[in-house]
């Protein structure tokens, strides 16, 4: 669009218009988050490493399989190396440009790579960061990792599934994984919300925590 064309009245444009979302997400509960965020108007820029995330190389072949290409779609992409010392500085240069990070790593996987919160917060005193955990931060869950299956079967949901005679059934679709990634997007829009009403004061301190996403 050149400069001097006209600008959309604010009353069409999309909720999340001028919202810049950096998506370190996985699999699916992260990147569907951040799917739900970009068709509500948000710039969302995928974050890999150069071997790609774990959806896009459990495709068959060289290109990206249908699921990573449905939950990233128009989103736009890089990749870095977060454990170098170019991609961390890369990248904390995005993240003084947003509004959000996304990121459905195991616990303790941003400390380690020197982009904890505290990092992040310093260089971005206005920013959001949404950590997907599947068990939160529960003492007795710690070392556990969380996938859509585990969480299934801890929670109850295998039960309800299968034949009464037969063993549990994990439920076709990754029920957990896609609920955990909507209620994800819920919290960050509520993040949104309060840093709003509150300013950089108070939303420099908020971090939006789910408890039944992929590490």
């Amino acid at each position: 669009m050149s400069d001097d064309a006209p600008s959309m009245p604010a009353a069409e444009r999309p909720a999340l218009d001028g919202v810049v979302v950096l998506d370190l997400g996985q699999i699916y509960a992260g990147p569907y988050c951040t799917h739900l965020l970009h068709a509500l108007g948000a710039t969302v820029i995928k974050v890999e490493p150069f071997g790609g995330e774990p959806i896009r190389w459990r495709a068959a072949g060289d290109a990206a399989g249908p699921a990573f290409l449905l939950l990233n779609a128009g989103k736009e992409g890089m990749r870095l190396d977060l454990k170098g010392d170019r991609g961390r500085e890369l990248f904390l240069r995005l993240v003084r440009q947003a509004d959000v990070v996304v990121e459905n790593f195991a616990p303790g996987t941003l400390e380690r790579l020197g982009l904890g919160w505290d990092t992040l917060r310093a260089a971005t005193p206005r920013l959001i960061l949404a950590s997907g955990r599947a068990y939160g931060d529960h003492p007795a869950a710690r070392g556990l990792r969380g996938m859509d299956i585990t969480v299934q079967a801890m929670t109850g949901v295998v039960s309800a599934t299968g034949f009464p005679d037969g063993a549990p059934v994990k439920a076709g679709a990754a029920v957990v994984d896609f609920a955990a990634g909507a209620h994800l997007a819920a919290a960050v829009l509520a993040a949104l919300f309060q840093r709003e009403r509150t300013g950089p004061g108070s939303t420099s301190r908020l971090r939006c925590r789910m408890r039944s996403c992929r590490p």
